[in-house]
C-alpha cells in the first residue's frame, strides 16, 4: 500500500479517491494469484484490509446486528468475486477436498496465445488504423492484448488510402454495448422516443439484431405490440435493463421461448431489415414534418443556454475492475506508459484516469509478495492532477513484488465489441484490392468470437455495418478510384442546395458518425475536400486521368475530418432538437446548448455555413429539428415547406 504525504500540495484539498470495490476485487485477484495453494474465506478477510476493517467492525457487534453485518459482508465478498468471474477470471469455490480454500490458478490466468498469422496481424492493424482518427473505446487496448509484443508507440504498418471510420455516437456505442452484455433474444427494457413524440415510454422488446446505416438500430420484437419493430439507438435514454421472467405474461412467455429457439425469426435477413426501414421515411413525410413544429409561433423566451461539456457515462464496478486489472498488466509488461497513452488506449476522462491509479496504489495484503508501487504518485486533487501530472506526462511506472498480474486477463467487453466492430467493417466496407485483408480480418474475428463472453460474440455476428442501399454502387466507384489512383468527376449538390460539376482525385472514404464522405484533392478548389455520399448524384471515373501529387500527398496526411467553414455567409442559429433526435446535436459543434429535464429536447447555438444550409436541414430532419431563432428564418423555413407540398401535390 503507498502512503503519500506528499501526493496533494499544501493547502490543496483532496478531491479523488481509490474506488473501494474495485480494490477490493484487485486485491483478492493478486493475493490468490500469489498463493498457489490458496486461502480460505477467514485468511482472505485477514489479508486484506478493506475486508478486514468490515470484520473487525462485525465482531465489535453482538446478537442481530453482527448477523445483519456478517451477511452484509458475505454479500460484498460475493459481489467482489463475481466482479472477478466476469472478466473471464476463474475463481473457484472452496470444497472440503481442498481445505475450504479459494485458488485461482496462474495457469488458467489470462488470455489465451491465439498464435496470429502475419496476415492475420495486418487486419488486426488494419482494423486500429481504421480508427486512428476517432478510437471506438477499447480498441487500442484490445490490439495490444491479441498480440502483446507488438509496440504501437513505433508505428504500424503502412496502410495508404485506408477507410477511416467512426461508428455511431458514444451514447449509441454504449446502448450497444448494454445490449451485447445482456445477450440477444433475452427479454429487455428501455425508454424509447419515437420520431414525432414529446416524451420517451417504455418498450419491453426481444433484440434479434443490430446494424449500422448511418446510426446504429436494433432489430427487435416488441412484446407489447407482438410485432417486429427497429429502434434507432440514439433515441433510447436511461437504463437497458432484462426484463424478469415473472414480469412477462403466458403468451408473452411463449413468445419469448419461440424466439429463444430460433423457431421464430429464424430466417431473418437484418441487413436487409434495416435498409426496408431506414428507406421507410419518405420526402413527403419529411416536409409535412418540418412544417409543423415551424408553423406555430417561435417561443417568446430561450432556456439558458451554457457551454456543454462531453459527459461518459460512469462505468459500473464489474467495467471498472475489468479495465484496472488489464490496465496493471501492460504498466507490469511494458513499463514507463505516460497518462496521455493511457488515457487514449482506455477511453478515459482525466478524473477517471486518477481513481484508476489511486486504486491501483492500494492494492495490497500489507504482505509481500502483493504490493504495487505506482511511480510517480498521482496527486490526491483533480486539479492538481490535470495541471501537473498530465501536463507533465512522464511515464508511469508499476513496480510489483510477485509479478502475478502482468497479463491481459481479456479484451475488456468495450475493448472486445470495439474490436469486433472494426474487423466486420474492414469484411463489409473491404476497397477494391483488399479482399486478402478482409480474409484475414474474417480468420481473425473467429479467434476472437472464440475468447469473448458469448452474448458479445453472438451480437457481434448479428451486426451489419454495409453502407445504405443506394449509396452502395457510389462508395464502391470512389473506392475503385481511390486504389487505381484515378480521378473521378462529381455532379454534387452541397448542404445549402447548390449543384455543381467537378473532377476530384479521391484518397480516402471516411465513415463519421451518420454520414459517409469520400476524401479528396478538388481541381476546381485546390484543396482538400469532404464529398458526401448521399449528395454526390453521379459518378464519373475518369480512368485516364491519373491523380496527382497533391492528392498522393494527401493520402499520406492525416486529417481532421470534416468540417463546417466559417465564411462571410455563415448564420447562426439557435435550433431545437425533438427528444427523439436530441442524440444528434452532437453532429452540429453547438456553442452552447440547454437540455430540457423533462422531455430530453435539447436546444443549440450554432452555425451554418448559408441560411440555405439551415433550411435544407430543417426540411429533411421531418420535425425533429426547428429553428428557433432568428424568428425570420423559421417562417422562412415554413413558408418552403408549404411551398414544396404544393408541388408535391401536383
Amino acid at each position: 500500500m503507498q502512503l503519500d504525504e506528499e501526493g496533494t500540495a499544501e493547502g490543496a484539498p483532496q478531491t479523488a479517491a481509490a474506488e473501494d470495490g474495485v480494490v477490493r476485487a484487485l486485491s483478492l485477484a493478486n493475493a490468490l494469484l500469489n498463493r498457489p495453494g490458496g486461502l480460505t474465506r477467514e485468511q482472505i478477510f485477514d489479508k486484506i484490509e478493506l475486508y478486514r476493517a468490515r470484520r473487525d467492525e462485525r465482531d465489535r457487534l453482538v446478537g442481530s446486528q453482527r448477523q445483519r453485518a456478517d451477511d452484509a459482508l458475505e454479500k460484498l465478498f460475493g459481489h467482489d468475486k463475481e466482479h472477478l468471474r466476469s472478466c473471464g477470471i476463474k475463481l473457484l469455490e472452496p470444497t472440503a477436498e481442498d481445505d475450504y480454500r479459494y485458488r485461482i490458478s496462474r495457469t488458467q490466468y489470462g488470455l489465451p496465445d491465439l498464435s496470429l498469422t502475419s496476415q492475420e496481424r495486418s487486419a488486426l492493424y488494419r482494423a486500429q488504423l481504421q480508427f486512428a482518427r476517432n478510437t471506438i473505446a477499447g480498441l487500442q487496448h484490445a490490439v495490444w492484448a491479441i498480440d502483446p509484443e507488438y509496440d504501437d508507440a513505433a508505428g504500424s504498418p503502412a496502410a495508404p488510402r485506408v477507410v477511416q471510420s467512426s461508428i455511431g455516437s458514444d451514447t449509441e456505442v454504449a446502448h450497444l454495448l448494454d445490449i451485447s452484455r445482456i445477450g440477444l433474444r433475452a427479454a429487455i427494457t428501455f425508454r424509447y422516443t419515437g420520431r414525432g413524440r414529446r416524451q420517451a415510454e417504455t418498450r419491453r422488446v426481444v433484440p434479434l439484431g443490430m446494424g449500422v446505416r448511418g446510426h446504429w438500430y436494433l432489430l427487435a420484437h416488441d412484446l407489447d405490440r407482438d410485432a417486429q419493430r427497429t429502434f434507432r439507438l440514439d433515441r433510447v435514454s436511461g437504463t437497458i435493463s432484462t426484463l424478469p421472467a415473472a414480469s412477462l405474461s403466458e403468451p408473452e412467455s411463449v413468445t419469448l421461448k419461440q424466439i429463444t429457439r430460433g423457431g421464430r425469426y429464424a430466417a431473418l435477413d437484418v441487413a436487409a431489415e434495416v435498409d426496408r426501414n431506414v428507406a421507410g421515411f419518405t420526402e413527403h413525410d419529411a416536409v409535412e414534418g418540418a412544417l409543423r413544429v415551424h408553423q406555430d409561433e417561435a417561443p417568446g423566451t430561450l432556456p439558458k443556454l451554457t457551454r456543454g461539456t462531453s459527459r461518459r457515462r460512469r462505468d459500473d464496478a464489474s467495467t471498472k475492475t475489468e479495465r484496472v486489472i488489464n490496465m496493471i498488466a501492460l504498466l507490469l509488461t511494458r513499463g514507463g506508459i505516460r497518462p496521455s497513452e493511457l488515457l487514449e488506449k482506455y477511453s478515459l476522462t482525466p478524473d477517471q484516469l486518477l481513481r484508476d491509479l489511486l486504486s491501483i496504489s492500494l492494492v495490497t495484503t500489507d504482505q509481500y509478495p502483493d504490493t504495487l508501487d505506482v511511480t510517480p504518485f498521482p496527486p490526491l486533487n483533480d486539479e492538481q492532477f490535470i495541471t501537473e501530472y498530465l501536463t507533465a506526462d512522464q511515464p508511469i511506472e508499476l513496480r510489483a513484488s510477485g509479478g502475478a498480474m502482468d497479463r491481459p486477463v481479456s479484451l475488456t467487453k468495450p475493448g472486445a465489441m470495439s474490436l469486433l466492430i472494426a474487423l466486420k467493417s474492414l469484411i463489409e466496407l473491404c476497397p477494391p484490392g483488399d479482399e486478402h485483408i478482409a480474409a484475414a480480418a474474417e480468420s481473425l474475428q473467429r479467434k476472437v468470437m472464440a475468447i469473448v463472453p458469448e452474448p458479445i460474440a453472438h451480437a457481434a455476428e448479428s451486426m451489419s455495418l454495409a453502407p445504405q442501399a443506394a449509396h452502395r454502387a457510389v462508395l464502391r466507384a470512389a473506392q475503385q478510384a481511390s486504389s487505381a489512383g484515378h480521378a473521378v468527376e462529381l455532379a454534387y449538390t452541397d448542404i445549402s442546395g447548390r449543384s455543381s460539376t467537378r473532377v476530384v482525385e479521391p484518397v480516402q472514404v471516411v465513415h463519421d458518425g451518420p454520414h459517409t464522405y469520400m476524401r479528396a484533392w478538388c481541381r476546381r478548389a485546390q484543396g482538400e475536400r469532404f464529398f458526401r455520399l448521399d449528395r454526390i448524384a453521379d459518378l464519373k471515373p475518369l480512368p485516364h486521368d491519373p491523380q496527382g501529387e497533391r492528392s498522393a500527398a494527401l493520402s499520406l496526411s492525416d486529417s481532421s475530418g470534416p468540417q463546417v467553414p466559417v465564411t462571410a455567409d455563415s448564420v447562426s442559429v439557435v435550433l431545437r432538437f425533438s427528444p427523439s433526435a436530441a442524440g444528434q446535436a452532437f453532429l452540429y459543434h453547438p456553442v452552447k446548448q440547454h437540455t430540457e429535464k423533462v422531455t430530453g429536447a435539447r436546444t443549440i447555438l450554432t452555425s451554418f455555413v448559408t441560411k440555405e444550409a439551415v433550411i435544407g436541414t430543417c426540411l429533411r430532419a421531418g420535425g425533429d429539428v426547428e429553428v428557433i431563432r432568428p424568428v425570420e428564418l423559421r417562417e422562412e423555413v415554413a413558408e418552403r415547406a408549404l411551398e414544396l407540398l404544393g408541388q408535391q401535390q401536383k
